[in-house]
This record gives structure tokens, sequence and C-alpha cells, in this order.
């Protein structure tokens, strides 16, 4: 396999604006009241004076060893040996679900068609394609981003190679972790989402 794709997401800098939501709808052309393929949910911990919320943005973690992958009986679910990016093909989707019961993470959504639909880091427009020209082309950089990363005005989300996302997180929570003298976990696996956090 190529080089792995994944997303970085730093929820020190998200501000739980829910821009990349609606970035990811309007990209692919999803009905404001159906299916989201990149969500944001609030976690908090502590009592009142002392709670504390967080912000995390959630897609499909284009996992390693993807379960959809594994229990899709029409082979609909592939993993790009390209990029590692799961993707689906529709037109072999016959809408039985056991990729959305396995899926830990949420990803597979349904809509009126019953076909699965997930994110596929806007490697095509339309819902779910996930074959074709990349979504958007950006020319300052020559590279490609996905439409949540595009949008996030806070730099929590980023998109790209799994190794140049790891260092580059490794380095951030090294200068965060000296600046504030407090402990960074950098939590990486399966998933290939890089999630960082501040930890007491």
């Amino acid at each position: 396999m190529g080089e792995q794709w994944a997303f970085y997401f730093d929820a020190n800098k998200c501000i739980g604006c829910h821009a990349c939501t609606v970035a990811c709808k309007n990209q692919n052309d999803l009905d404001p009241e159906s299916a989201t393929w990149r969500r944001v949910v609030q976690s908090g911990q502590g009592e009142f004076p002392d709670y504390e919320e967080i912000s995390v943005s959630i897609s499909c973690m284009h996992c390693e060893d993807p379960p959809c992958e594994t229990v899709c009986p029409t082979g609909a679910i592939e993993k790009r040996d390209s990029d590692g990016i799961v993707t689906v093909n529709r037109d072999k989707c016959i809408g039985c679900h056991y990729c959305a019961w396995s899926c830990p993470y949420g990803a597979p959504k349904f809509d009126g068609d019953n076909k699965m639909q997930k994110c596929h880091m806007c490697l095509g427009k339309g819902a779910g394609e996930g074959y074709g020209s990349p979504a958007k082309k950006h020319e300052d950089d020559g590279g490609e981003k996905p439409a949540c990363v595009d949008t996030c005005v806070g730099g929590a989300l980023k998109a790209g190679p799994m190794d140049e996302l790891t260092k580059e997180a490794t380095e951030d929570a090294v200068n965060r972790a000296t600046k504030r003298k407090g402990n960074v976990i950098i939590e990486t696996g399966g998933p290939t989402v890089t999630f960082e956090s501040e930890s007491d």
C-alpha cells in the first residue's frame, strides 16, 4: 500500500462552530436534514464551576483494518491501495446495514435510497461516490484538501499522509507541553485519525 492518508484533529484549536459539518454537507450535496458524514460532539467533565468541555470533530476514521470492509457481503467497501482511504461503491451496496453495525464510530450513513454513504476525504463530488478527481484543488499549495479541513477556522483539522501528520502532531504537542508545562496525549493506532488533547 502507498502512503496512508489520515485526518489530524487538535481539540485545543476546535471552537465547536460546526463549519466542518456544513462544509462537508455542501461539498457532497447532502440534504441539510439528512445524513451527516462529519459531526461535532461535545464532551465534558467536572462540575460547575469547574466544568470543562471540548468539541471533537468526527467522521470516518479510514481504519487500518476497516471492519465495515470485512463484513460487506458485496465488496462495495474498499480500502484503496494508493492512499488507504476507505471508499464505498454505491452501485454494489445492497443496503444490508452490516457496515453500520460493525463500525464503532458510526461512520456509515443511509439515506432515502438505503445505500451506504460516508466520508471519502473529498475524493469526488457527489454523495458517496468515493472515486474520481479530488473535490478541492488549491493552486497556492499544489495539493488537495477535504472541504472540512479547508473550512476549519481554528485550524483544528488537517489531512495528509499519516507519517507527516504524526510528526507534526508530535512537534505541536512538545511545543505546547513545553510552554504550559503540562502533558499532551497523542493517540494513534487503528483509526487513521490522530487526536491531540491535554491531560493533567
